[in-house]
């Protein structure tokens, strides 16, 4: 951790030292980079100080530091958006940076951030544990291939465990990617995890394939991944976006879609991400597709997503009742939305899942689906 300041330094490392792990600190970019290379480190934050004064180039230090420790997960800390503006041009290729926006009052923050970090490390970590466990019991297999079948079928079985095993880190990891979107944006607290729940039991409502359920409740989580990119002053404006703004908001699809594109486990929800903003009339964006070209995966998550929006408390709004919203969904059907969908959303109530006004939800098990 390097900061200029000894006060602030000795707060952080206390904090962070409090939930069990070893914190070295640096005044400086040639200390830091002296110790990383006695000692690489996992996590590295480092503090982005604009100050005339006394200023302190804290992304150029996170910026070297990757040839001393290239796995780390590092953190810019910064009390405003514009005081780390250059993090939104720097090339891809230059390793990835968090930025964590948080005034000195707000900075306990950064222990959640480095805490839930360290667990998704922990999990890509197992992942390969298991990726190299999976190609030697492979081997195994092939070589024992002549034994007695009762052989074949336990090492079979044991194949398939951790098979389950690495598709469970796999899940683990890409809730951590959801998890990474909502700690950019607070005010979308939960917002992923609602928008999976309503589109799965609207997907199962309107008889979408069973073996593609997994994969659509991926899709639904992830669909707004692309506002990693999007610029902080613009993502957390406290008022309305200007048309520029409103323009790079609207590039957070294409933004997504090129970030699950380059994870070969997120190729199968690239169109739910790429096109939950396509409208049924074809006024929607990246791509003004209309109708059923739009992907169903897509259709289904645009619907989720706008409910929520409606019917959960923000900044700038209160929830609406869920009667409200069903008659705005109703009235944007077959120019905003699938109307069929909307049909089956607002007959079988589904919008009633995270709504305490209900005593029950208006369907059987059979068709709750809670993540």
């Amino acid at each position: 951790m390097t900061h200029p300041h000894v006060e602030a330094l000795g707060e952080l490392a206390e904090m962070l030292g409090g939930v069990g792990l070893v914190v070295e600190t640096a005044r400086s970019t040639v200390e830091a980079l002296n110790k990383l290379r006695s000692q690489p480190a996992h996590v590295i934050v480092a503090f982005q100080v604009s100050s005339t004064s006394n200023p302190f180039d804290g992304v150029g230090f996170l910026e070297a530091s990757v040839g001393h420790a290239p796995d780390a997960l590092r953190i810019a800390l910064v009390s405003s958006p514009d005081e780390a503006v250059e993090l939104d041009y720097r090339p891809a290729q230059s390793g990835t940076i968090i930025r964590l926006v948080a005034k000195p009052s707000e900075r306990s923050r950064l222990v959640a951030l480095v805490g839930e970090g360290m667990k998704l490390m922990n999990l890509v970590e197992e992942q390969r544990d298991l990726v190299r466990k999976l190609s030697i019991d492979q081997s195994k297999l092939q070589r024992r291939e002549t034994l007695l079948d009762v052989v074949v079928k336990e090492r079979t079985k044991e194949l398939e465990e951790s098979y389950e095993k690495l598709k469970i880190a796999n899940r683990q990891a890409l809730f951590g990617l959801a998890e990474a979107i909502e700690a950019k944006d607070p005010y979308t607290k939960g917002h992923c995890g609602r928008v999976a729940a309503y589109s799965l039991v609207l997907a199962k409502e309107a008889g979408y394939p069973t073996d593609g359920l997994e994969t659509l409740e991926f899709g639904a989580f992830l669909h707004d991944i692309g506002k990693i990119g999007i610029r902080d002053a613009v993502l957390l404006k406290p008022g309305p976006l200007d048309d520029n703004e409103w323009t790079h908001m609207r590039e957070h699809p294409v933004k997504g879609y090129d970030i699950a594109s380059k994870i070969e486990m997120l190729h199968p929800i690239m169109p739910a991400v790429r096109n939950h903003h396509e409208r049924w009339d074809g006024s929607g964006y990246p791509d003004k597709m209309r109708a059923e070209d739009i992907p169903l995966a897509a259709r289904i998550v645009a619907i989720a997503d706008a409910y929520d929006a409606m019917a959960t408390d923000r900044p700038y709004k209160k929830a609406l009742p869920l009667e409200e919203c069903e008659a705005i969904l109703s009235k944007t059907a077959g120019k905003m939305y699938d109307p069929e969908l909307i049909q089956v959303f607002v007959t079988r109530r589904l919008g009633a899942l995270y709504r305490d006004d209900y005593d029950a939800l208006p369907f059987d098990d059979g068709h709750a689906a809670l993540p």
